[in-house]
């Protein structure tokens, strides 16, 4: 299959799999940001000097926010041993949450009870005190869709350039191709020379034939042929090297033999004329 052929497939399936997933996050988002507000989704709300007593797992953390950004002057009592639980700072991913009224919630503590059990939360500040459990907010059917719709759009925008930039290097491929014959599937096959010179020759029949329903390329560039340079035409040509002097030896003799030729050739001719005369 051809490089454009996988560009344009492959954009297509970028921009849907984004659009998909924008469609999917606009969706959920407003029904998440209510699930996200410490107001609307909590496990326990306590105003300024009120305890309560609730049930905590190890398996699960917990976080405690506040609308002011200070400390949290709260102290959690594990009823079964009398322990104290220890309160930590927020990390990164525990992030301030905006609430449906638009209202900013601060994390301001963070922990993991060291029992699971039957905890007593005491909350000595002034302030109203809310605190979320971290696992059944990721346990939320919204957070699903959130997580999917993240992950597509991530897939969409990468998508989209690798398809691009596979889309541009066919075009600068068909550019160079220049003559490119069609098959009976629509697959569209080069004829040109293998390295991308341009075209020299007309393809004959039968390779038209084999490009076609084989799926050979054409080589049509024209392989020139050395030329022969001629020989220069006097004895002292340059290409004759060191066989120069032999070569006027060998002239030299062959004047000699011909000069004592023409000396001897007119008595010879005269014996011959005579003989044939006298019978």
């Amino acid at each position: 299959m051809s490089q454009r052929v996988w560009s344009k497939r492959l954009l297509i399936t970028g921009a849907i799999v984004l659009g998909i997933s924008i469609a999917v996050l606009a969706s959920v988002w407003p029904s998440w940001v209510a699930t996200l507000d410490p107001d609307e989704n909590h496990l326990l709300k306590l105003e300024g000097g009120e305890n309560d007593t609730v049930n905590l797992s190890t398996d699960s953390s917990y976080l405690m926010f506040r609308l002011d950004n200070g400390a949290h002057n709260c102290t959690i009592i594990e009823d079964g041993i009398g322990t104290e639980v220890t309160i930590g700072s927020p990390t990164i991913l525990q992030s301030d949450r905006e609430g449906v009224d638009g209202d900013w919630y601060y994390a301001v503590g963070a922990f993991i009870p060291d029992e699971s059990g039957s905890h007593d939360i005491r909350n000595n500040g002034e302030d109203v005190l809310w605190i979320v459990d971290e696992m059944e907010l990721a346990n939320h059917s919204d957070s699903t869709y959130i997580t999917g719709a993240c992950l597509g759009i991530i897939l969409g925008v990468c998508m989209l350039p690798i398809a691009f930039g596979l889309w541009m290097g066919a075009k600068r491929g068909a550019s160079r191709t220049g003559l490119v014959m069609q098959t009976p599937g629509g697959e569209m096959i080069p004829i040109s020379a293998a390295d991308g010179a341009a075209q020299q020759r007309v393809p004959t029949t039968d390779e038209i034939w084999r490009s076609v329903h084989g799926g050979e390329i054409i080589d049509l560039t024209i392989h020139q042929q050395p030329i022969e340079q001629t020989p220069a035409p006097f004895a002292d040509r340059p290409d004759r090297g060191g066989g120069v002097a032999r070569v006027v030896d060998e002239i030299e003799t062959v004047e000699e033999t011909t000069t004592q030729d023409d000396d001897e050739g007119p008595d010879s001719e005269e014996r011959s004329w005579k003989t044939w005369d006298e019978g």
